[in-house]
């Protein structure tokens, strides 16, 4: 019977795919975490400008940190089980014995994708956030530039709620923008400094987040292969155990 074992030299069993998962990954969550504090400042001071608020605006904090910390104990797990893979492989080469800590590799191998998985889902609602974050800057941006070029073109106007008459063509109607909280006195700005410097915050935040939206999109990118990656070494390692289980059976039976 041909022998069960082989010799492949170290570099083989470095994972290179999962080290080089995780370190886009890491990169790709910085460039996210920072771009989506930066951008987040300037639209709260855009808005605080104006004088209102928007919804769910106060929860990107507690997102972006619940986020990073998830991400990277996840990541850095996935990575330490891979080295692990590495070395269970290298023992089944070396011995052509199953490796003692096989099944325990296997069960929280399990846990981990499942988990992965999870992530994964809730970096592509991240995903979606960031452009449904993106497209309401960039509405408010252009409606304030509107305004301020009718206010340019036709002079300034005023409001007074208690008339009950609509908003002027000269002023920011914000009863028309869903995700933005306001009162009802707050809802048409004509005020040009107001809306100057609003304007101004908002291109800031608008210039934040393309570097947001890239750095998510690399976070899922390389979480999509780092799952599919340690999928792979799951189900090798399951059919290593089946193979030399039924190999050294049939051996111990020669016998």
């Amino acid at each position: 019977m041909p022998p069960i074992t082989r010799d492949r030299g170290c570099l083989y069993y470095v994972p290179w795919l999962a080290t080089l998962c995780v370190c886009i990954g890491v990169a790709g969550l910085g460039v996210w975490a920072y771009f989506t504090k930066a951008g987040r400042d300037k639209t709260i001071d855009a808005l605080d400008s104006l004088d209102v608020t928007a919804a769910n605006v106060g929860s990107l904090n507690s997102a972006l940190l619940a986020t990073a910390i998830v991400y990277l104990v996840i990541i850095v797990l996935i990575y330490l089980m891979s080295l692990w893979r590495s070395f269970i492989e290298a023992a089944h080469d070396a011995t052509g014995q199953v490796a003692k800590g096989a099944f325990a590799f296997l069960l929280l191998a399990f846990a981990l994708e499942l988990n992965w998985t999870l992530v994964n889902i809730w970096l592509t609602l991240l995903l979606m956030g960031n452009a449904v974050w993106a497209s309401c800057v960039y509405i408010l941006r252009g409606s304030i530039t509107s305004t301020l070029e009718a206010i340019a073109k036709f002079g300034p106007a005023t409001w007074l709620p208690s008339l009950g008459l609509p908003c002027p063509g000269q002023c920011l109607d914000l009863t028309k923008l869903v995700f933005i909280d306001s009162d009802l006195q707050d809802a048409c700005i004509c005020d040009s400094a107001k809306l100057t410097s609003a304007q101004s915050a908002f291109n800031d935040a608008y210039d934040q987040l393309p570097g947001a939206l890239s750095g998510a999109w690399v976070m899922w990118l390389a979480g999509v292969l780092l799952l599919v990656n340690f999928g792979c070494q799951f189900s090798h390692t399951k059919r290593e155990r089946e193979l030399l289980e039924r190999a050294n059976t049939k051996v111990y039976n020669a016998f």
